[in-house]
């Protein structure tokens, strides 16, 4: 954690850190073994992709064997807009304050006192301004710079990122004035129901994330990547109906998404949809019988693609290698 922390504070370094990861990736593993990697370090076993049982092994296989022109709009932050104009309404859409395309159309001293910029080709390529006077404009510049040369899909290898048009998009934000985000409500929607809430809290900050059902019960036995927050008690939303309704909505024709919304001061407003949930190989539910609970939830879509060959590793352009866990373990 404090490499990490060390690390994002020197740009510089931080960002050859990223290009040297991904080429590297990039040399060793296609789609298929990339994900089988990943996925052994967050579970300490390889997901069975032939019989897929579990809520990220299902996510992963869905991945590899299932596209969705759909899923490539919603991916977009800017895209996604007219998305969810047309399927909820304007009305729960964030203030957009300006796109832009090029680095040098970015103009700081036009914006407002605060904002939220975010690259509409990746995700969690996020700046958050709550005080333009406290802001590190040199800084700002280098973070969005990078994003627009990079595609997203080279770093976690989610296709749906991969060949979106590279640009930056402007918001309000809606935080509290100390830069605090609001609470950020994920619904996990199933064939268009929606399952269950994430609540993440303080996501900038001492992340922390309780999970309820739509009752708004705490779950309290189930355990994520991040710390529970069970210190305080989080009040059901006056207006979770509507939220549920909003997520239904935005989910109906998807065998699963998940639907991120804000509610502030009972308003609520559009976050993001996601369909493979960490990456698919990042995050996890524990216990593993939960895992299972969600992933009965998934009913897989029919195989529309085959990512890669399987059982074999991509080395080079033209060379495979038959893939086995000692052989990348020697190489490693």
């Amino acid at each position: 954690m404090e490499i990490s922390r060390f690390l994002k504070t020197n740009l510089d370094i931080y960002h050859t850190y990223l290009l040297i990861k991904k080429g590297w990736n990039r040399l060793l593993y296609n789609d298929r073994s990339f994900f089988r990697k990943q996925y052994k370090s967050t579970f300490g076993v390889y997901p069975d992709l032939e019989n897929p049982k579990t809520y990220c092994e299902k996510l992963v296989w869905s991945m590899l064997n299932y596209r969705n022109e759909m899923f490539v709009q919603c991916a977009d932050k800017y895209n996604v807009r007219e998305f969810v104009k047309r399927k909820v309404g304007e009305k729960y859409l964030v203030q957009c304050y300006n796109i832009y395309e090029r680095l040098e159309d970015v103009d700081f001293e036009k914006l407002p006192s605060s904002f939220v910029i975010k690259a509409t080709h990746g995700s969690g390529w996020n700046l958050i301004c709550s005080n333009k006077k406290n802001l590190n404009i040199a800084r700002s510049l280098k973070m969005l710079k990078f994003w627009l040369a990079q595609s997203y899909y080279e770093f976690d290898r989610e296709w749906l990122y991969k060949g979106l048009k590279k640009r930056i998009i402007c918001e309000e934000f809606i935080g509290s004035e100390d830069g605090t985000p609001p609470l950020d409500y994920k619904i996990f929607c199933f064939g268009g129901v929606p399952k269950l809430i994430q609540l993440d809290i303080a996501r900038f900050k001492k992340h922390k994330r309780n999970i309820y059902d739509v009752e708004w019960n705490l779950i309290k036995q189930v355990e994520t990547k991040f710390e529970k927050d069970l210190k305080h008690i989080y009040q059901k939303p006056k207006n979770l109906d509507e939220m549920l309704i909003v997520a239904a909505k935005l989910s109906k024709g998807f065998e699963h998404v998940r639907v991120d919304l804000y509610n502030v001061d009972g308003k609520i407003y559009f976050g993001e949809m996601t369909f493979f949930h960490g990456g698919g190989v990042n995050d996890f539910f524990k216990p593993k019988e939960f895992e299972l609970l969600v992933g009965s939830w998934f009913n897989l879509p029919k195989a529309n693609h085959s990512e890669g060959i399987p059982g074999l590793c991509y080395i080079g352009r033209n060379d495979y290698f038959d893939y086995n866990d000692e052989a990348i373990s020697r190489i490693l």
